[in-house]
């Protein structure tokens, strides 16, 4: 007879407790009953048997899954039907699929946990299974690989579970997932609400807008901040389809709900944008009706990845018809079986590996890099391989020396737009106060490419033009953010300046470099008399400053910035922090310099400005943010999954980056690069590869 109950292991009477009979044993009970059947490694024994040689029986799997209890009265000698076939119909138990677990024996060691039996080998570590504990961990899992929710309802992984891992394991319905998931999502959006509303500081926003192959419009907002323990973070707050036009005003709104939503529209320090009108616009929009400190002078910041990839394809334009024959090359040990042979052939002579050329893209700069980069060590192999198939052809134009010193230049100078590309891609430190050194980096590359070429006269200043378009005049955010890294400050910043525009050929007359740092510094005081009336703090007393180091810039970098730091001299009479912080000695010996360790440990010496770099530096120079975004809302949009739901998008891209931010694995390479190639085996054939005939379960949202 099966009854039912809802009596938990820790309500129950200590003598209850006590007399439960620990299964699996062959001791005998108080009936003379031996409990060696693998029933008793799910089952408890609740009573002794009674007068009637009868006791009662609970599943120990729904007890600690919380289902209501499975209780049993079983008589002595009479077997144990009922509890076997409630394993098999409930949690897919038989006697078969335990001893294929490891059930049966054979020197296997009980280990209890909480109540729930878990047999293992050799005495491994103790494990109470929990299905709803599971479920959960599916939920997190499934979402982070972006893996269909019909991957627990799997009858193949059913079995492998049930045989190789848990033998209590049973299927998990696709909308059980589902549901366990945005329940998960709600709890953790409410906590971030929360968290924000209790912040006290200042956050910055990234946004951008993103159309998934079914032609739907996605705005994305991202917020980054960094609180008392100087560790940035950011979550991603809004991936919500657009339905209305992008205009600035619509665009404006949409950011403005949000942060109202998440109580953030009175923390807003800056936002940025790439360089779209309708972006442009928004930000005229939250300028008016936002109350933003100094006006919202620095509250606009622009995608400087967005810029670099402007001005660089405007190199690779011009020069892209001289890399041709490189292409060509790079394209026959693909596709030609005969130079393939050769070209493996070689390579093997050569003692070079077999390289996987990348085919680039003459639209991305990027591919075009890597793509020289790579090809320049084969130099030799690829003339040669061009060079003799065009032997015979009349008037061909051949692979001649000066090809090869032109990638070489094409190399230097894309290295450095690379360097720029990555650092304003971190995600979990500070690039704001990289972003004029990086700048004056590229145009140091852009100098030397000129000087090693007079073919690259006009190409240079058609990307020193397209530059300028962009980063004529700085804006003051980046010279700021250079002014709180200690290894720069106003010194390091002019000399950086001086640079730049010289070697841009933009006279002092036309754009004045002390005007603009003495601005920067002027609008830093600003911001110190915002912040110090917001913490109630008084001016920061001066104080003796010990001398202090910075990171170890690439040479010549190090070499302009530094120029005159010989005349900057400790200053112990300084009568305010900021005065006081940039008369400061600085040197430049340090490899690992952490810009914000540094702040940390010098807030108690700078109160207020600490406060003031931790809300600058946090200034994020690109949009990568949102650009990853929407690389995992394209995954997650494939043609399988195409009528997912909006808002369940919305869920798993946000939740992604939620549990993703826990482990600290925000921007982390989603896919590795292929190492081998079907197309490089070591005879010169292809070989083929074999697709699984299993496809994923369309993901179409219910109603």
């Amino acid at each position: 007879m099966e009854q039912g109950g809802s009596q938990n292991m820790e309500e129950m009477p200590a003598s209850s407790t006590a007399s439960t009979q620990r299964v699996g044993s062959s001791s005998k009970s108080s009936g003379g009953e031996h409990l060696t059947s693998f029933v008793w490694t799910y089952f408890d024994r609740l009573t002794a048997p009674d007068a009637e040689n009868k006791y009662t029986t609970a599943c120990k799997i729904c007890r600690e899954n919380n289902d209501k209890d499975k209780v049993y009265t079983i008589e002595v000698g009479n077997g144990y039907g009922s509890m076997s076939r409630h394993l098999k119909s409930k949690h897919g138990i038989s006697k078969e699929s335990h001893k294929n677990a490891g059930g049966g024996g054979g020197g296997l060691r009980q280990s209890q946990l909480g109540g729930f039996m878990s047999r293992t080998p050799g005495g491994g570590i103790p494990f109470t299974y929990n299905r709803e504990r599971m479920i959960d961990n599916m939920a997190t899992y499934v979402n982070l690989d972006e893996l269909p929710f019909s991957y627990g309802d799997s009858l193949n992984f059913e079995n492998f579970t049930k045989l190789s891992l848990q033998p209590a394991y049973s299927r998990v319905p696709r909308n059980t997932l589902k549901r366990r998931t945005m329940k998960q999502y709600q709890e953790a959006r409410v906590k971030l609400i929360e968290f924000f509303g209790s912040f006290n500081g200042r956050v910055c926003l990234t946004s951008d807008t993103w159309s998934s192959r079914q032609g739907e419009p996605y705005l994305c907002i991202t917020v980054h901040w960094i609180g008392d323990d100087f560790i940035l973070q950011k979550r991603i707050i809004a991936f919500d389809v657009m339905d209305e036009q992008h205009t600035g005003y619509n665009i404006y709104t949409r950011i403005n709900n949000t942060l109202i939503e998440f109580n953030l529209s009175d923390k807003i320090f800056s936002i940025s944008f790439d360089n779209a009108t309708a972006n442009t616009k928004a930000i005229d929009y939250v300028k008016q009706k936002m109350n933003l400190m100094l006006n919202g002078e620095l509250v606009h910041v622009r995608c400087c990845a967005h810029i670099i990839n402007l001005s660089a394809q405007e190199g690779i334009t011009d020069i892209s018809p001289l890399l041709i024959p490189i292409r060509t090359v790079i394209k026959w040990t693909r596709n030609n079986h005969g130079i393939r042979r050769k070209y493996i052939a070689m390579c093997n002579s050569a003692n070079l590996r077999k390289k996987i050329f990348c085919l680039d893209t003459p639209t991305r700069w990027n591919s075009t890099y890597k793509l020289l980069k790579d090809a320049l060590m084969y130099k030799d192999i690829i003339t040669k391989l061009y060079n003799d198939a065009h032997s015979t052809v009349p008037n061909a134009v051949l692979i001649e020396p000066f090809v090869w010193d032109l990638a070489e230049n094409v190399v230097e100078l894309l290295h450095a737009y690379k360097n720029a590309t990555e650092i304003f891609s971190y995600v979990y430190e500070p690039n704001v106060h990289l972003v004029i050194i990086q700048c004056v980096g590229i145009v140091l590359a852009m100098v030397q490419c000129q000087s090693n070429d007079i073919l690259w006269e006009p190409v240079v200043k058609k990307m020193k033009d397209k530059w300028l378009n962009y980063f004529f005049e700085f804006p003051k955010i980046y010279g700021i953010a250079c002014l709180l890294d200690p290894g720069v400050k106003s010194a390091g910043l002019k000399n950086m300046l001086d640079f730049y525009y010289k070697n841009l050929d933009i006279p002092n007359e036309v754009f004045n470099v002390q005007d603009y740092v003495d601005e920067c510094v002027s609008t830093l005081y600003g911001l110190f008399e915002i912040y110090t009336k917001d913490n109630g703090v008084g001016g920061e007393s001066s104080s003796s400053m010990p001398p202090n180091k910075s990171r170890r810039f690439d040479n010549k970098l190090a070499s302009i910035i530094f120029k005159r730091s010989t005349n900057v001299s400790s200053s112990t009479n300084a009568t305010h922090a900021i005065q006081e912080y940039l008369s400061c000695h600085y040197e430049t010996d340090m490899d690992d310099f952490n810009i914000l360790n540094w702040w940390k440990d010098h807030s108690a010496q700078f109160p207020i400005l600490s406060k003031i770099a931790r809300d600058v530096l946090v200034v994020p120079a690109s949009t990568v943010a949102s650009e990853s975004a929407f690389s995992a809302g394209r995954r997650v949009l494939d043609e399988i999954r195409s009528s997912l739901h909006p808002d369940s998008v919305k869920m798993c891209v946000c939740k992604k980056d939620w549990d993703q931010a826990n482990i600290r694995n925000q921007g982390a390479q989603e896919y590795d690069e292929f190492e081998e190639d079907p197309f490089m085996t070591t005879d010169g054939s292809t070989t083929g590869g074999t697709t699984s005939a299993a496809e994923e379960e369309n993901d179409e949202d219910e109603d």
